[in-house]
């Protein structure tokens, strides 16, 4: 499944304990067509590991072992490797299967557990934000439904809009059509501009509810007098979160208006970052900060986490008493150790998911960007 279908309730259901073995599995892939032979051979490497890890754990009965084992080689068969961006999951237990897709790099990886790993679904969620994309020109304004590189266009609810025409004549620019300045302007370049502000107001018209019903991050691309009109008549100006100056938008396809698009989203990623940071320094200041593997794991669990930031790719494998107490770094696990229940594989996963279950906001950040705090960080409610 693409990370689109991540909805809240799916991802509960993923939270959820299971029957052990829950097995996940991660592979880095490659976007490549036809696909790479890489992929193949390191998704069969990466399934040979996990059976080999189920047939030497003593906790897993005979029949739970063949049944995963058969999910494994099931879910094997279903993966595109032609549909494949940037990384896979692979989650299994006695029962079921789930194939993902990831829009972003992830390392190679089993886990064997009694719930699914769901931090990277959580990440790749992040990167993939819904959105909305308004493409401007003079003759036509559509609007895109998006999420990461997917754009779907909106054909309803006064989508595409077309600009009225009144005749052949009228439709014909003026000398200084779309120009500012103290010149002079003949009566039908007057009604020109008269009819390209109600065009606008008929843009506004159609997006406002859109808005109105569905909260995302809007982009807008088009010429920048365009882009202006068009701010001055939305409702609340401010719901643009980025504009792109582009005059022919409107006639390009999902995949070429994702192209335009994406530097816009580089830089909310960068924003997002640094308000993270900004966030974490302010909470300092006040007394509301925490970082840590230790103090996470303890102020997560209490419900006292408003915000917690995560290196990308830090995972920590620790032994936990039975009450949940202070974990402690296993830094080489051998497998008789991870057969031990007192062993969790990745604790950063489980802080990840008592932090969604609490309410908190979480937010992936670059790895060594919390270097000097453990690669852990958090804002305190109290």
């Amino acid at each position: 499944m693409d990370i689109g279908a991540l909805t809240d309730e799916t991802l509960r259901d993923l939270r959820r304990p299971r029957d052990y073995p829950a097995v996940s599995l991660l592979l880095p892939t490659t976007r490549r067509s036809p696909y790479s032979t890489e992929d193949a051979v390191r998704l069969r490497n990466t399934i040979a590991e996990a059976k080999r890890r189920l047939e030497e754990d003593s906790r897993v009965t005979r029949a739970a072992r063949t049944d995963v084992g058969n999910r494994l080689d099931a879910a094997a068969a279903e993966v595109d490797l032609t549909h494949t961006t940037d990384g896979l999951l692979i989650l299994a237990a006695p029962g079921e299967h789930q194939v993902w897709y990831l829009p972003r790099s992830v390392p190679q990886r089993v886990v064997v557990s009694d719930t699914f790993l769901t931090r990277n679904l959580v990440a790749a969620r992040i990167v993939e934000e819904p959105y909305w994309a308004l493409a401007l020109s003079e003759s036509e304004s559509r609007l895109w439904d998006g999420a990461g590189e997917n754009l779907t266009e909106v054909t309803g609810d006064g989508f595409p809009v077309r600009p009225a025409l009144p005749d052949h004549e009228d439709a014909l620019p003026g000398r200084h059509f779309d120009k500012v300045g103290k010149h002079a302007l003949t009566s039908r370049e007057e009604a020109h501009l008269e009819r390209e502000r109600q065009y606008m107001r008929t843009v506004a018209g159609a997006l406002t509810p859109v808005l109105n019903g569905t909260t995302r991050p809007l982009y807008v691309v088009g010429l920048r007098e365009q882009i202006a009109l068009l701010e001055k008549l939305l409702p609340n100006p401010g719901v643009i979160t980025a504009r792109v100056e582009n005059g022919g938008a409107s006639a390009k396809s999902g995949h070429e208006l994702y192209d335009i698009l994406h530097p816009a989203f580089d830089a909310r990623r960068s924003s997002r970052q640094g308000e993270v940071l900004r966030r974490l320094s302010d909470a300092r200041g006040q007394k509301r900060y925490t970082s840590g593997l230790d103090e996470i794991w303890q102020t997560v669990r209490q419900g006292r986490v408003a915000l917690l930031a995560v290196e990308d790719h830090y995972q920590v494998t620790a032994r936990v008493d039975g009450n949940g107490g202070h974990p402690q770094k296993v830094e080489a696990p051998t497998e008789p150790l991870l057969a031990d229940p007192s062993i969790h594989e990745d604790v950063v996963d489980e802080i990840v998911e008592n932090a969604l279950r609490s309410g908190a906001d979480i937010e992936f950040v670059p790895d060594d960007t919390l270097a000097s705090e453990d690669r852990l960080a958090a804002v305190l409610r109290f």
